[in-house]
């Protein structure tokens, strides 16, 4: 009966009956996309190749695998597998040895028994024990069970929140290197129109001297010049900043950030825009944003954390078995005289604890009543992104073919000013103007290009780019 009483003990799963049923909080979600466009299933687990461009691709490679971010969002996957396993031990039985030896005298009389039985010699001699030690908790009330499931949704939560560092970095990366490249545009447009204010304020200051106009145009001419010497070192400040930030996203050496430059590829004329649309419906994206089931899963965490602390009002039941051998000499144990086995069980039942366990409870619901908010928030702050990308996408790419057209026509003007002056009909002031005019649209093309590629790299993100997390 003993024997049958301890199997049922060890095999009793322990099982988190005391923690709420867990439900998906209930959001109300659009049916479609506000602009109605189809979704489009595509394989954009590298969502970052469909620009075309292999520096980019590489530089992708690079921060996936040297990332500081990516590398502390591991460290936390890791701790929280430890955890896991720490509290997955908790609910199984525990080994150990035990030993131990005394030295003393059995004197004869009433112990004359003892002395026979064990065949003690009446003198001063060692009494050695050694055995092992089993304890087991048995799980009654899931208290051990629910700190376990907290801990696996820890994990679940711990590898979500990995996923979501490499989206965030991959993100991170494509437009800073966007960035970077639109500025080394425009340090090259600014040189340019460097050249051309100093050619015009060159031919106004002649144009003044013998008295053709007036101070306030000369005036006018010097300021140009100086602004645009202005804004030449701040836009050459911002591109090396820019390339400084790419370098340690990508978690770059001291050594390289600093003497080490970052590869240029193709130009952002040449990259490839793509318009992507959303692949996957509205109701979907709660399975495909990698930070949405982070949140969810520190919520289930925080509903497992609500049964380990109710089942602090429950008595905790142990048991305990010790199994040895003695002699009277501890150099010749392995001869044992005796053999000795214990079994016994003990409980300790909560009976005033001055609300320690009550105050407990209420804040484990606490907890979970604001992982349930941060849910809420994560799949709030997930359909506005998707709602910006969409809108931005739109009239970036309505702002990129306005800007085209500007400089195209910026560019017919110089052609057609650069005519007249060859055939007497303008003036070399008239042709520096129109290069001015021009070089001003391609600055302005060159902002609406970079704010077209960021709109699809926040809609590639803002769609969970890369990632499925319902497995």
């Amino acid at each position: 009966m003993k024997r049958s009483f301890l199997v049922l003990a060890l095999l009793l799963p322990g099982c988190a009956w005391l923690a709420p049923d867990y439900k998906r909080p209930t959001v109300d979600l659009p049916e479609k996309w506000s602009d109605a466009k189809p979704v489009v299933p595509r394989d954009d687990s590298a969502w970052w190749h469909q620009y075309g461009d292999p520096v980019l691709d590489q530089l992708e490679a690079d921060a996936a695998q040297h990332s500081d971010d990516i590398a502390l969002a591991k460290s936390s996957l890791l701790q929280a597998q430890a955890q896991y396993s720490y509290a997955f031990a908790n609910q199984l039985p525990s080994l150990s040895v035990a030993g131990g030896d005394a030295y003393g005298q059995f004197a004869n009389g009433n112990v004359r028994a003892l002395n026979q039985s064990f065949h003690f010699p009446n003198k001063t001699s060692n009494l050695g024990f050694v055995g092992g030690v089993l304890n087991y908790e048995l799980d009654l009330w899931g208290k051990n069970a629910s700190l376990s499931n907290a801990a696996k949704a820890g994990v679940k939560a711990a590898t979500y929140a990995e996923d979501a560092a490499r989206l965030s970095v991959a993100a991170g990366v494509a437009k800073l290197y966007f960035s970077l490249r639109a500025l080394d545009d425009n340090v090259a447009i600014l040189k340019d129109s460097v050249r051309t204010q100093d050619e015009i304020l060159a031919l106004v200051q002649h144009q003044y001297d013998v008295g053709a106009v007036d101070a306030l145009l000369l005036q006018d001419a010097t300021e140009r010049r100086d602004a645009i010497h202005a804004a030449l070192p701040d836009m050459e400040d911002q591109r090396n900043n820019a390339e400084s930030a790419l370098a340690v996203l990508g978690g770059r050496s001291p050594r390289d950030i600093v003497q080490t430059g970052v590869t240029r590829g193709k130009t952002l004329e040449d990259l490839t825009i793509p318009e992507p649309t959303p692949s996957v419906l509205p109701s979907e994206l709660l399975e495909r944003r990698p930070d949405i089931a982070m949140h969810e899963q520190m919520l289930i965490s925080s509903n497992f954390n609500i049964g380990y602390a109710r089942a602090a009002y429950f008595p905790s039941i142990s048991l305990a078995s010790l199994a040895g051998v003695n002699n009277i000499d501890i150099d010749n144990l392995y001869k044992a005289t005796s053999r000795s086995w214990t079994l016994g069980a003990a409980m300790a039942a909560p009976v005033l604890d001055f609300g320690r366990t009550e105050s407990g409870v209420k804040l484990a619901k606490a907890n979970r009543n604001q992982q349930i908010v941060l849910y809420q928030q994560a799949v709030r702050a997930a359909f506005k992104e998707v709602r910006d990308a969409l809108l931005s996408q739109g009239t970036a790419s309505e702002r990129d073919t306005d800007n085209s057209s500007r400089e195209a026509a910026a560019q017919q003007k110089l052609r057609l000013t650069t005519l007249r002056l060859k055939h007497g009909y303008a003036s070399q002031l008239d042709v520096l103007a129109a290069q001015s005019t021009l070089q001003l649209a391609e600055l302005s093309n060159v902002t609406a290009r970079l704010q077209r590629l960021d709109a699809s790299v926040d809609l590639y993100r803002a769609m969970g780019g890369g990632f499925h997390t319902a497995h």
